[in-house]
């Protein structure tokens, strides 16, 4: 059984798809979110868009972001987000 009530998931979803585009636009044309090389601002941003399954989110929906997350994990001693702590969210659901 799903414990997560239907109308506040959609609800959610429509607002995470508003800031989906608007990091998806700000990303156009740029490798990082501020300035030419990594910061905080990438690290801080980027850790809730690997954990796909209860927010709805397809990297293939918004190109700009996934590149950005393509080249942050391509970042030397970049681990994944569920390498970091057990389980999944979608476990947790």
């Amino acid at each position: 059984e799903d414990k997560r009530p239907k109308e506040v998931i959609s609800f959610m979803q429509g607002r995470l798809s508003a800031a989906y585009a608007v990091l998806n636009d700000h990303l156009d044309g740029r490798d990082w979110i501020v300035g030419d090389q990594i910061t905080n601002a990438d690290l801080s941003c980027c850790g809730y868009l690997y954990y796909p399954e209860p927010f709805g989110f397809d990297r293939k929906d918004w190109p700009h972001i996934d590149a950005w997350l393509s080249r942050l994990s391509e970042t030397p001693g970049w681990k994944a987000p569920y390498d970091l702590m057990p389980g999944s969210p979608a476990d947790r659901a």
